[in-house]
């Protein structure tokens, strides 16, 4: 008999290993649907001797992820691995995991998934520094005026109620809702995080001209040449003094950390109280990193002028607040604009085949070779 694999989403059958997982392995597709009927589900005769679970990239979220003991305990003693295509692994007790026997695997990001998330960054900035996207906006839902005259002329003069007070003449567009709009280069760039990911968005930001400054838990992780190779100015966030003169008259703060405990609400009201009025914020590392209430504070004060999210701390619900239409978000900063992308920092076809494929490799390698890689819970 085959040995069985518990899909929760579809496996492409592009993937270079698919004809082989379908030789040799029993595939059964499973919905979850609720937390209880999955625990008694997997107590079936169809489902109790599978020896891994494939969670492609949602994994166990739709029924609160596996942390706690009454749902770990619940898989069969037969499961060898639980393998996610995500790099991140919220909301799974390693712990408990690992006493039930049970390696949790991820997919790290290599250079090519943090090039495509780097991008996202990158058109954040862009949104939020020029006003591309709002423009874009505007001019999708002004049909009428679609003349670029009267676009420029419009978007200037937008809040402004007393017709003497509004600008005269040659619209240029570098003004938007009454206030300028500069270049990028020669801002400050702040950039949370280090990683792959961290390092490409610094590339990218040095393209467009900016002083990149990055901050890190601990600056000795990357003394080497090899860790630095591009000679970024690196802070720890473990020193307070280090940490202000990071973020001191900063113009764009970019997120690219993971969620959990040390970074949590990492970006907060005394972050703001740093920064140069008309800031931008772009987050594209895990939406528990920015403290809500603050950040909606410092958008109404014109601490920000833009926020670009491609991360939510209720996701997968995304807050109406955050949306760029003035009759859903009642802030007091005219100037304030939103780009929002529903996570989607890494969706491109290449990144979503190669995470399946080293996904399922993981598997097939646990069960045929007994050799665990990308093991989170060793």
């Amino acid at each position: 008999m085959k040995p069985s694999i518990l899909a929760l989403f579809p496996i492409q059958p592009t993937i270079n290993n698919y004809n082989h997982l379908l030789e040799n392995f029993d595939i059964i597709y499973y919905t979850l649907t609720t937390r209880e009927n999955f625990i008694n589900d997997i107590k079936s005769d169809k489902l109790n001797k599978i020896q891994a679970v494939f969670g492609s990239y949602p994994g166990f979220k739709s029924i609160g992820g596996l942390n706690d003991i009454e749902i770990i305990n619940s898989l069969p003693n037969s499961l060898k691995i639980i393998s996610l295509s995500s790099a991140g692994y919220d909301g799974y007790d390693l712990q408990l995991l690992k006493d039930k026997n049970i390696k949790l695997t991820n997919v790290p990001v290599d250079d090519y998934v943090a090039m495509d998330v780097a991008d996202c960054a990158l058109w954040h900035v862009l949104s939020g520094i020029r006003k591309f996207n709002s423009f874009d906006n505007y001019i999708k839902s002004n049909t009428n005026d679609a003349n670029t005259l009267i676009v420029r002329d419009q978007i200037r003069n937008v809040n402004i109620i007393n017709d003497n007070k509004k600008h005269k003449g040659f619209a240029f567009g570098h003004v938007y809702h009454n206030n300028s709009i500069t270049r990028c280069s020669n801002k400050k760039c702040v950039i949370f995080g280090y990683g792959l990911i961290g390092k490409l968005v610094s590339q990218r930001m040095k393209t467009i001209g900016m002083d990149v400054n990055i901050v890190v838990r601990d600056k000795s992780k990357y003394v080497s040449h090899s860790d630095n190779n591009d000679n970024d100015k690196l802070y720890s966030s473990n020193s307070k003094t280090e940490l202000t003169n990071a973020v001191s008259n900063a113009n764009v703060i970019i997120i690219c950390l993971p969620g959990g405990s040390h970074t949590e609400n990492i970006i907060n009201k005394e972050i703001f109280q740093l920064i140069n009025d008309n800031s931008i914020i772009v987050n594209i590392g895990r939406g528990s990193c920015i403290n809500t209430e603050d950040l909606k504070d410092a958008i109404n004060s014109k601490k920000i002028s833009h926020i670009g999210l491609d991360v939510f701390p209720n996701e997968p619900i995304i807050e109406n607040y955050w949306f760029n239409d003035q009759s859903i978000n009642q802030t007091s900063n005219n100037f304030y604009t939103s780009s929002i992308t529903p996570h989607l920092g890494s969706a491109t076809l290449e990144t979503f085949e190669f995470a399946t494929e080293t996904s399922i490799s993981d598997i097939i390698n646990v069960i045929e070779n007994d050799t665990f890689n990308h093991v989170v819970n060793p």
